[in-house]
């Protein structure tokens, strides 16, 4: 993984120098080339090299310290700055004196911020900005950021190696990334932007070692996994630059993903970018598969043959990060196993009209937690986040790698369907079942390789199916459909009353409603009648003399999506039976 992430650093031109991160500042304080005061302007620039030191620089020794030459308001100009703001504001104004004997333009930006009026003048343009003390700054002078110049960075260096001489062993050792004799650091790099997901705002750790039991050997903290210095750099700097464009986190996970060798936006198939808006349908993933998977074949496309993809999913807890997961596949492998999700998934839709619209992991996500009437998708997904997190990388890796779906997602997804009948308002219609569950019903059914229900599930109808269970359904759907055509809407129908009983134990329950039905049918008009009493007597052909006594997690997927199938055929099969 660390070897995969240092390739990354050198096929994506991730800098990676030790003492340097990207940065970005809001604002920028405009000098004169012969270092007058002249602008404060809003910029937001970023600068992919900034001087940086980790948290046990900063404090050090106990002394107080700053960043150099980008930091926050409070800590530049002392704006609305706090006693210990106020410690580091000094601090940094010598840092850019000792910096001047090797950049003489430090030395014009010390003469301003030793100036008290000039420094007023500063912070009350930006009380007037409504500018935030905790805002990152830095300076122009005339055309140069001097943040970008390198006249400094030896002495840069110089200066963190002296903050910590112990941080580096005095004894060489085999760098577990390069390979190579190297002095390596007792502890290695914090991670940032591991917020979202637990990490700390100072930093997150992927190596490290602070407890007893990790001196067995011998070896003291990071010594465990012996990393230099450039090395352990190297794959900070990577993480970094995969967190800053990842996607949003789902179940409290972040997904970084990339390939080896680098693919054009258009052709990138880990582009999970749209899961940030989980009300929104998928848009164009099938075809871009589908486009992909033909070039590859065919062999127009041979970049992308022999391709790799890595996917690390990573969340964070008590400073610490977690590896949920690590993949790597080839990209004829990922475009193939994502085609058959996609047909796994596929159902028709709940009125019989075509293929159901594909749907995005986000809304498979939210049929995995119970429903709730009226609750906004914000509360939903920090459900999500608390609930779903250990199944998360289950769920990846049968996506990815066309794999069993685990069992949790079957009887979840019928949770859900329960907890939707019984949310449903009294004297309302309830037209099929949610769509999306089922389409992930109808993939674990597919999925699992010992169910020969599985095998002879359809995106439609299957009057043949073998699975007595799924003709149990399929029976409830159209006792459901004859009650309503017979009586309307009269608060709770046969569904919300008898569905759940009759999803676990059909024998106990069907039998009463087929007696119940022969009460509506006589209300019906002849010629509707008759159509219900010919299906009612095609699904018990089907079923035989017993019905099910108690129904498997198997059993009841099955009933469900008999269910569903056979209310969809019904809206089809009535709207052509009305036009006859």
């Amino acid at each position: 993984m660390l070897h995969e992430l240092a390739n990354y650093a050198v096929k994506y031109n991730v800098h990676c120098l030790p003492g340097f991160k990207p940065k970005t500042a809001r604002w920028i304080i405009v000098l004169t080339e012969d270092g007058r005061f002249v602008d404060l302007v809003e910029e937001r620039r970023e600068f992919v090299l900034a001087p940086d030191l980790q948290q046990n620089e900063l404090i050090a020794g106990g002394v107080k310290r700053s960043h150099f030459l980008l930091d926050a308001l409070g800590v530049v100009t002392a704006f609305d700055a706090s006693g210990k703001e106020l410690l580091k504001h000094s601090y940094f104004i010598e840092l850019l004196r000792q910096a001047a004997a090797q950049e003489p333009i430090m030395g014009k930006i010390v003469d301003l911020l030793n100036n008290s009026e000039i420094k007023q003048q500063i912070n009350e343009v930006l009380k007037a900005a409504k500018a935030r003390k905790t805002d990152a700054v830095t300076f122009r002078v005339g055309n140069v950021y001097p943040v970008e110049l390198n006249t400094w960075h030896g002495w840069w260096q110089q200066f963190r190696r002296s903050l910590k001489p112990g941080d580096e062993t005095g004894n060489s050792m085999v760098c577990l990334l390069s390979g190579e004799q190297a002095k390596p650091r007792l502890t290695h790099f914090k991670i940032s932007g591991m917020t979202r997901v637990g990490g700390q705002s100072t930093g997150t750790v992927l190596v490290g070692f602070d407890k007893e039991s990790f001196t067995s050997y011998g070896l003291e903290q990071s010594l465990n996994a012996a990393c230099s210095e450039e090395s352990a750099a190297m794959y900070r700097s990577a993480l970094e630059a995969l967190i800053a464009k990842a996607p949003p986190p789902l179940a409290g996970t972040m997904f970084l993903a990339w390939f080896k060798e680098p693919v054009p936006e258009e052709d990138n198939l880990l582009d999970f970018a749209v899961l940030e808006n989980p009300e929104a349908e998928e848009a164009g993933a099938r075809e871009k598969v589908e486009r992909l998977l033909k070039a590859v074949e065919e062999g127009k496309r041979p970049d992308l043959l022999h391709n790799r993809y890595f996917i690390l999913q990573v969340s964070a807890t008590g400073g610490r990060i977690m590896v949920r997961d690590w993949l790597e596949g080839d990209f004829h492998g990922l475009a193939d196993n994502l085609r058959k999700w996609f047909a796994d998934l596929e159902i028709t839709s709940p009125d019989g009209k075509g293929r159901a619209q594909d749907f995005k992991l986000t809304a498979a996500l939210i049929r995995m937690v119970s429903y709730r009437k009226n609750e906004g998708i914000r509360k939903t997904m920090e459900r999500i986040d608390r609930e779903l997190p250990p199944l998360m990388p289950r769920v990846w890796r049968s996506i990815l790698g066309n794999l069993p779906f685990p069992d949790v997602v079957a009887s979840k997804a019928l949770a859900y369907i329960r907890s939707t009948l019984y949310s449903t308002d009294d004297g309302k219609t309830l037209d099929n079942l949610d769509r999306v569950a089922c389409a992930l019903l109808k993939a674990w059914l597919i999925r699992n390789k010992s169910s020969e229900g599985g095998k002879a599930m359809k995106t439609h109808l299957n009057p043949n199916h073998p699975a007595p269970a799924y003709h149990a359904g399929r029976l409830m759907a159209v006792l459901a459909a004859i009650q309503q055509s017979a009586l309307g809407d009269v608060g709770a129908g046969v569904v919300q009353r008898y569905y759940a009983a009759a999803s676990t134990t059909p024998a106990l329950v069907l039998g009463r409603l087929v007696r119940g039905a022969q009460h509506h049918l006589d209300k019906l008009e002849k010629g509707l009648a008759v159509w219900y009493e010919k299906l009612l007597a095609e699904i018990a052909a089907q079923v035989g003399d017993d019905l099910p006594g108690t129904l498997t997690l198997e059993g009841q997927t099955l009933f469900a999506l008999g269910y569903y199938q056979q209310k969809a055929a019904m809206f089809a099969g009535y709207a052509g039976h009305k036009d006859k």
